[in-house]
């Protein structure tokens, strides 16, 4: 090994024994925080409770010190073990491994890095500084002063693309779906046609369209927004739980409102995004057996005009799939024989085409579509604020993170629902 990477190595095992020692006083505290209680009920006049209220007082500060020592602690080893797999990946090896799977494992690595060392730098920090000490005014039963009380705090870019990613975990529609990002509040009025770009002289110049021809579609920026409730035992844990706990959360409740919104919203009239499902013209809504025979042709009706790019994909209600859908692989071949083809049940298809779950479609009904024709507006300015009240009994502070998006589907005609919980084809008549 070389000499850097033993300096490191043997940094990282200094911290880890720092970390330990504080570890261990941590533990201290909770036997003095049980004394402390004891002497809370046993305290019978103003001195004495006064004598109580110092040594809490005293405890508090000695538990914020410690928390911010193993934070920047973690925030340490994470950025030195960082730097130590860098320089051992770069290292000659007499691993025999394939190209393929020393690939995924720069990639994993990558991955870890960006986590621990790129993700936690000193903004992150420091906004986790603040969002702690403020939810620890809230857990002491205090309310922040005037002007503060309430007060939003911004979430730094680093960790509203980090929940972003991670809403992209937790949901099937959002990925699938054109998305622009956009800061400011105002309105929206975006072009979203999709005509050939015009050939003109090489130094000519290009016709401006007439404005009554151009395909504007209008967007707001609705709120959406979830609470969470920190419990107080996370406010002393380290800021990667905290963070993890935090963006998680948020993230998967937002991830579940986008995914619904997106299919079935209803739009300004309740300060949301337009879904698909109501917007499908009724010439796109039909009825059909679950029989690929008569599935297959109704993908002709899908227009996406002169545009011929975009996946086609199902979206099914996970039950409905494993229900009707799966069982489409078994069929009759010409000479009156079944004919098997195992369906892929770790990766999702019918007939070859993607499938995406989705349980806010209604179960026996597929929905066949070019999603990049469904367009979702991404305000900036992803935040955080506190609320003016404390769950004492719970032990609880509650939280609310929150966003602003609008969508609707700017080619409806993209779009086939079709309900095979019948047994007869034909249109709906809807």
């Amino acid at each position: 090994m070389a000499l850097r990477q033993l300096m490191l190595a043997k940094k990282i095992e200094q911290r880890k024994a720092a970390l330990a020692e504080l570890v261990t006083q941590e533990e201290g505290f909770n036997t003095r925080s049980a004394e402390l209680e004891s002497a809370i009920d046993e305290a019978q006049n103003d001195e004495e409770i006064a004598a109580v209220e110092e040594e809490v007082g005293k405890l508090d500060g000695e538990k914020s010190e410690l928390a911010e020592k193993k934070s920047k602690l973690e925030g340490e080893i994470a950025e030195l073990e960082g730097e130590l797999e860098q320089l051992n990946s770069k290292a000659p090896s007499n691993d025999t491994r394939s190209k393929a799977q020393e690939n995924e494992r720069g990639g994993q690595e990558m991955n870890k890095r960006t986590t621990n060392q790129d993700y936690f730098t000193r903004e992150v920090e420091d906004f986790y500084s603040e969002l702690r000490s403020r939810l620890k005014t809230r857990a002491n039963g205090n309310v922040l002063p005037a002007g503060e009380s309430g007060a939003e705090l911004i979430i730094p870019d680093i960790i509203v693309n980090r929940i972003r990613e991670r809403i992209g975990d937790y949901t099937t529609l959002y990925p699938l779906v054109d998305i622009v990002r956009a800061g400011g509040r105002v309105k929206l009025i975006l072009d979203v046609d999709t005509k050939e770009a015009e050939w003109v002289e090489m130094r000519g110049a290009l016709k401006e369209e007439d404005d009554s021809k151009l395909t504007a579609v209008e967007f707001d920026g609705f709120k959406v927004g979830r609470v969470v409730y920190i419990d107080n035992s996370l406010l002393e844990d380290s800021i990667i739980n905290l963070d993890d706990y935090l963006t998680k959360r948020i993230a998967r409740s937002i991830a579940k409102a986008l995914d619904k919104a997106i299919l079935v919203g209803t739009g300004s009239k309740d300060k949301q995004p337009e879904g698909i499902l109501p917007a499908i013209p009724a010439a796109n809504k039909k009825k059909a057996k679950a029989d690929y025979k008569e599935l297959i042709p109704l993908l002709g009706l899908i227009d996406t005009g002169e545009d011929a790019t975009g996946e086609i994909i199902c979206v099914v209600h996970r039950q409905t799939y494993y229900a009707k859908l799966a069982t489409l692989s078994l069929h009759v071949n010409s000479e009156g024989k079944d004919v098997v083809m195992l369906p892929n049940l770790a990766q999702p298809n019918f007939l070859g085409l993607r499938v995406e779950f989705n349980n806010y479609l209604p179960k026996d009904n597929l929905l066949f579509g070019v999603f990049d024709k469904y367009t979702l507006i991404e305000r900036e300015g992803t935040r955080i604020d506190m609320s003016a009240h404390y769950k004492f009994r719970e032990d609880q502070t509650a939280i609310r993170g929150l966003g602003r998006y609008d969508g609707k589907p700017v080619k409806p005609e993209s779009f086939v629902l079709v309900d095979i919980s019948g047994t007869t084809g034909g249109e709906t008549g809807e």
